[in-house]
């Protein structure tokens, strides 16, 4: 897998930075967990501080195209983000659905 960060841009009044990277990768499109990894660290930042917000690619590509958003501090990401995205990003297992 392979990340090449082609724009990034810093938004102070949100207290973070939007990422724009081409990803490169063999195989399924890779997880959220597994590009937040990657990315926090190629940039050498928190992963918890990390939210991959999309994931575009095209049928039958090994290309895709990446935005995620890195937060200055974890309140800030609670303030900001969406609770069910940030539940994606967490490493604790899936509930399991009642019958």
């Amino acid at each position: 897998m392979e990340l090449k960060v082609e724009k990034e841009r810093l938004t102070p009044l949100l207290a973070r930075k939007r990422i724009t990277a081409h990803l490169s990768f063999q195989g399924k499109t890779p997880s959220r967990k597994e590009l937040r990894d990657v990315i926090a660290q190629k940039l050498k930042v928190e992963k918890d501080l990390t939210i991959v917000k999309h994931i575009y690619t095209k049928f039958g590509s090994q290309d895709a195209r990446v935005i995620a958003h890195i937060y200055a501090s974890p309140a800030e990401l609670n303030r900001i983000e969406n609770k069910q995205l940030i539940k994606k990003h967490t490493d604790a297992p899936a509930e399991e659905k009642k019958a």
